[in-house]
């Protein structure tokens, strides 16, 4: 009787210890691929400052863009549940998914202040 106690305490302190949330294998790979801005809001605001905008999600981490200098760019991304984390590319941001299906994907980040959400299509050519 009086191991009943502790051992239910240890076993509560290894189900409570947990990894972080993983992204599903399906999601990450729905992620990858080129992706086509078909609109772009500032603040709710429709503007077209960002027409031509690609983003490029790779198989092993690998993130390519031509947000900022409208030349391409390489970096890395990283993702975590429904936040995109990128890096070494002229405006690293963190990207809150949206929405994500097998061809529409809807981003939102935060820059100076300001709300952008970015609507984007697989592949094709931007509207």
């Amino acid at each position: 009787m009086r191991f009943i106690l502790p051992l239910l305490l240890l076993s509560l302190l290894f189900t409570a210890c947990g990894s972080d949330p993983e992204v599903p294998v399906e999601e990450a790979a729905a992620l990858e691929g080129r992706w086509v801005l078909t609109e772009a809001r500032r603040d709710n605001v429709k503007t077209g400052l960002l027409d031509g905008l690609y983003f490029d999600f790779g198989t092993d981490g690998a993130f390519e863009t031509n947000l900022m200098t409208g030349e391409p760019q390489t970096g890395t991304y990283r993702r975590e549940g429904d936040e995109i984390s990128t890096s070494g590319v002229a405006l690293p941001l963190t990207y809150e998914v949206q929405d994500l299906a097998e061809d529409e994907l809807v981003l939102r980040a935060r820059h100076e202040g300001f709300l952008f959400d970015f609507a984007l299509v697989r592949g094709g050519v931007a509207e």
